[in-house]
């Protein structure tokens, strides 16, 4: 009687299963130096990578602004809050109305004197912006340019030259299109939300800390106004 093949042409009997990882195993060894190479370049081009890109850190500020329904800066009192500044009533001005918001913490005068504001390092008094110049590096690339070489800020600097304005232009204008981003996340909600991208650790916290505290003072200071007139 003539015996049926019950075999699934689909399956794969464990002496198929041994023959192909012995063919893997030869080829994996015909081929180790490729594969060692790939490897050892693949490391270098790892460890390059890592050397070169250097880090970034973020420094992020997101509050609430108070919206009391009553018009004018009084929905806008949260800022003045986080200086330790309780202000109420009501008064004029558009300025912190809307996106204007957003738009006066990337102007000049407010990055301007949050740049210019003095810090420690170090146990030593220095202005944040010579931070931000010694981390870019900005004297040697200034060396070509004798007007810029010659170039310093300290804290008796009351009026600037025209190098110094000019590079307080470039510096103000790089850290709006690189390093500061100031955002309402959503758009229904009072949030606001400023971010700080740098290459130094230190500048990114401080600056950030600094333009928040420049722009709740300046609010401040114009609801004082307001308040005499």
């Amino acid at each position: 009687m003539e015996e049926l093949n019950t075999q699934n042409p689909d399956e794969i009997s464990l002496k198929e299963i041994i023959q192909k990882l012995r063919s893997a195993r030869s080829y994996i060894a015909s081929k180790w130096l490729t594969i060692l190479f790939g490897g050892l370049l693949g490391g270098l081009l790892g460890l390059a990578y890592a050397y070169i890109k250097k880090p970034v850190y973020t420094a992020t500020s997101t509050f609430v602004l108070e919206d009391n329904k009553s018009g004018g800066l009084s929905q806008y009192a949260g800022l003045a809050s986080l200086a330790g500044i309780n202000i109420g009533g009501s008064g004029a001005g558009g300025v912190f109305q809307g996106d204007n918001i957003l738009e006066l913490y990337k102007s000049r005068t407010m990055i301007e004197q949050a740049l210019l504001s003095p810090v420690v390092i170090n146990g030593h008094s220095n202005l944040l912006i010579n931070l931000y110049i010694n981390y870019n590096h900005l004297q040697e690339k200034w060396q070509k340019d004798q007007k810029a070489a010659r170039v310093s800020f300290n804290e008796n600097s009351k009026n600037f030259t025209r190098a110094q304005d000019s590079i307080i232009t470039d510096i103000v204008k790089t850290i709006n299109d690189k390093i500061l981003t100031v955002t309402k996340p959503d758009k229904k909600l009072n949030i606001i939300q400023v971010d700080v991208v740098s290459k130094n650790e230190l500048f990114s916290k401080i600056f950030n800390d600094r333009l928040v505290q420049t722009v709740n003072n300046f609010y401040a200071q114009t609801k004082t106004k307001k308040s005499y007139q």
